[in-house]
């Protein structure tokens, strides 16, 4: 049925989740699908919210889609976490905007692009609140010499320039090598899931694992540990821990990896979920059993993002 989404207020089509208190939401101005709860409905509905606050949510719920989550789960803790973050800087969002419309040309072929100040998914993708803060975005873009922006009366044309896909790709901070570096708890207790689920899952998506521990003429290890993720596509940072407590080298490297500009795909196992603070379970992870699940989640993961 079509009604409006409940972050928004702006048409949508929504269908309820059986046997839950909840709702599945496919909405354009938040980027697409996402699962709410009644109780997360009517917070946003009784003004919890702003404007700005508003943006910021769609943010993450853009993001866990590109990490894989083809429907993020809005609860009132979610509504928390993102109630209290900090919007995105301009140049961020630019450059989301920048990717947004790149993605949208290779779809055509690199023809120019149709496209309003409007669009709601171009609003979701840069965190803008409307057509005019848009406009500075673009400003901005072409400015850089990324992007060629043609105005007509009847629509905006806009063309990603190869100085502008030349900056994307310089976002992927190692296009080309394969290596994928391997944050994990190294317990004897986690050599099935090494081998039968990570090692292998990797190797299917295309990439070459790295374990810290299997580099024979390792030296000072902190010092390898940084050089390796620096030379690394991305990292497979799995969660799961023992009773003595969550592992703190594994949060010390996704957190090296993500403020370093790559990638993290983070996994645990289920018995151990409900134990990760909200600093880290606010991204998606692969939540497995099995090593064969988490074998396959992981390479239709790594796919899904790297390609």
């Amino acid at each position: 049925m079509s009604l409006k989404c409940p972050i928004w207020g702006t048409p949508a089509e929504i269908s309820h989740i059986h046997n839950r208190d909840a709702f599945r939401v496919r909405s354009p101005r938040a980027g697409g699908d996402y699962g709410i709860t009644g109780t997360a409905a009517a917070m946003i509905d009784n003004g919890y919210l702003d404007e700005p606050m508003k943006a910021r949510v769609t943010t993450a719920l853009v993001d866990r889609r590109r990490d894989g989550d083809d429907a993020p789960f809005v609860d009132s803790g979610f509504l928390d976490r993102y109630r209290k973050a900090k919007r995105l800087a301009p140049a961020e969002r630019a450059e989301r905007l920048l990717k947004y419309l790149a993605d949208r040309e290779n779809a055509s072929a690199g023809d120019p692009v149709g496209w309003s100040a409007t669009d709601p998914d171009s609003l979701a993708h840069s965190e803008s609140l409307n057509a005019g803060q848009i406009d500075v975005l673009l400003e901005h873009l072409e400015s850089n010499g990324w992007l060629k922006v043609t105005r007509t009366l009847d629509e905006t044309q806009c063309i990603v320039t190869v100085v502008g896909h030349n900056h994307l790709a310089g976002l992927d901070r190692n296009p080309t090598t394969k290596q994928v570096f391997v944050a994990m708890w190294f317990d004897d207790s986690m050599l099935d899931a090494y081998r039968n689920g990570i090692e292998p899952g990797i190797r299917d998506a295309g990439f070459v694992p790295h374990r810290i521990d299997e580099k024979k003429d390792a030296d000072k290890i902190d010092d390898d540990i940084i050089a390796e993720i620096r030379k690394s596509r991305f990292v497979v940072a799995d969660m799961t821990h023992g009773r003595d407590g969550l592992r703190g080298s594994v949060y010390f490297e996704a957190g090296f990896a993500r403020g370093h500009g790559l990638g993290v795909v983070y996994s645990c196992r289920k018995d151990c979920v409900g134990g990760l603070p909200f600093d880290t379970r606010q991204y998606h992870h692969i939540v497995w059993e099995t090593p064969e699940k988490l074998r396959r989640d992981l390479a239709e993961r790594i796919r899904a993002r790297f390609g």
